[in-house]
């Protein structure tokens, strides 16, 4: 376990921010690399020219043809440089971005109260970032280009890789291939390595549309290019469906060669083409802008979330609690009380109090809100006097007290036999969250005359009828 490597948030939600420049720089250097030596091979071959004998008139266009590709390769080589070092800058400005956030992470643990406004920034930013990338992704670029430059984050923003791909999902959408076709001949070498088959999918796609147009015969010419390198294991499933299909036509009655000449294709077409898109970059399924958000609901989701316009809980809002009805509670083994009011803890330095109509807020909520001996209810806007809030635990204490004493009036305490017989009565008088152990406090506290033994056998009593229920 050891030799594992420690995954943190920014692990976690930042690797895409460089996979994707990474992917772009490798792309480029193989573009280049393919480039430069086409360049090179021309030159050299009409170098290998001149060490021919050749007449003298011939010399001076030869030597001219040189100079012309010598000047090709040179302009070739300054453009991909370029491009490498573009992409090798905007990779190394994500990296150094990254390495303060991390900077700023470890600062939080740190009582340093002058960078507390850039920790508050750089977490803005992220925010304004996962929004951006959920945005490219639902393809509202404009919108995503404007957030971006307000929040200054251009550069850690991924919007050409989502352009193409929206370009190529329109063309699908059109029934067209062409733009598909140059992406993927653009990524050629990636998608050879992760032995992705969208271009067979889409060169069966193809011939289908030239038998659907009745021209079978350019379907046969077509497949002959474009099926006779393929491997053997290709040679299945829907490629001998397309050759049957070229033979019978698409007007023959088989369900299957039905099923083929469906517009649906495209639908599963367009949805391959996501895939290995995202296999490529490395790049999630849905945007992480949703996975936080569903984590973030989870976490606050309780089962007491009701669609409420006037909670202040977010769970509550009648459109994010439709979103979190499918989602989790948040896993917690300890209660944690909140003032609705002021939003701070309720604890022994801030005790709850309840009004007349059943609202509860914190001591301070209670002198915040307090006026003239009268408090207003922030909820309702009901008024009531200062003298009718009750102490919460108090109130539960008199619920307990009041049992136990009806409990003592119906039971003698100088008989053992009469005071277990009574409370089996008194426990199921008592309310639902009462426990064992509140109830033997209560009884010590308010009658202290109580034997010991006593006690002890009205423990014993509550503990066989709580299993006996």
């Amino acid at each position: 376990m050891n030799g594992l490597p420690k995954i943190d948030e920014i692990t976690a939600l930042e690797y895409t921010s460089l996979k994707v420049p990474y992917e772009l720089l490798n792309k480029r250097f193989r573009t280049a690399q393919k480039s430069l030596d086409r360049h090179n091979f021309r030159v050299r071959e009409a170098s290998n020219e001149l060490t021919k004998v050749v007449a003298a008139e011939k010399i001076a266009p030869q030597t001219q043809t040189i100079m012309e590709r010598l000047d090709a390769l040179q302009e070739s080589f300054g453009q991909v440089v370029a491009d490498e070092m573009s992409m090798a800058k905007l990779l190394e400005s994500r990296i150094n971005y990254l390495k303060e956030a991390r900077v700023q992470r470890k600062m939080t643990f740190k009582a340093n109260t002058n960078d507390s406004w850039k920790r508050e920034a750089w977490r803005h930013q992220r925010i304004d970032r996962l929004i951006i990338d959920h945005l490219l992704r639902s393809g509202y670029f404009e919108t995503a280009q404007k957030l971006a430059e307000q929040s200054d984050v251009e550069v850690m923003c991924n919007k050409s890789i989502f352009m193409i791909a929206k370009q190529v999902e329109d063309s699908l959408s059109r029934h067209e291939t062409d733009r598909c076709l140059e992406w993927i001949m653009d990524n050629k070498s990636k998608l050879r390595r992760m032995k992705s088959s969208l271009e067979v999918a889409l060169r069966i796609q193809e011939c289908i549309e030239l038998v659907k147009n009745g021209q079978r015969m350019q379907a046969v010419l077509y497949t002959q290019k474009h099926f006779s390198t393929l491997p053997p294991e290709l040679w299945t499933g829907a490629v001998l469906k397309v050759m049957g299909l070229i033979g019978f036509g698409h007007t023959y009655g088989i369900e299957s060669y039905k099923a083929l000449c469906s517009d649906d294709k495209w639908d599963a077409l367009i949805e391959l083409f996501r895939q290995e898109n995202a296999r490529i970059f490395q790049l999630m399924e849905h945007s992480s802008f949703n996975a936080c958000l569903c984590m973030g609901m989870s976490a606050m989701k309780t089962p007491h979330c009701r669609p409420d316009p006037t909670s202040r809980c977010p769970l509550c809002h009648p459109e994010i609690n439709e979103l979190a009805e499918d989602l989790p509670f948040a896993h917690t083994t300890n209660s944690r009380l909140v003032c609705p009011y002021s939003g701070e803890p309720l604890d022994e330095n801030n005790p709850p109090f309840m009004l007349p109509n059943g609202r509860v807020y914190g001591e301070r909520s209670i002198e915040k809100l307090c006026k003239d001996n009268q408090i207003e209810c922030p909820r309702t806007r009901e008024i009531f006097p200062l003298n009718q809030v009750v102490r919460c635990t108090d109130v539960e204490r008199n619920r307990i007290d009041e049992r136990i004493l009806r409990w003592r009036d119906h039971a003698s305490f100088r008989s053992s036999d009469c005071a277990v017989a009574h409370a089996p009565v008194c426990l199921r008088s008592l309310p639902d969250d009462c426990d064992t152990t509140a109830f033997i406090s209560c009884v010590r506290r308010i009658d202290c005359v109580i034997n010991e033994h006593i006690t002890a056998s009205i423990a014993v009593t509550i503990r066989r009828t709580t299993c006996s229920n």
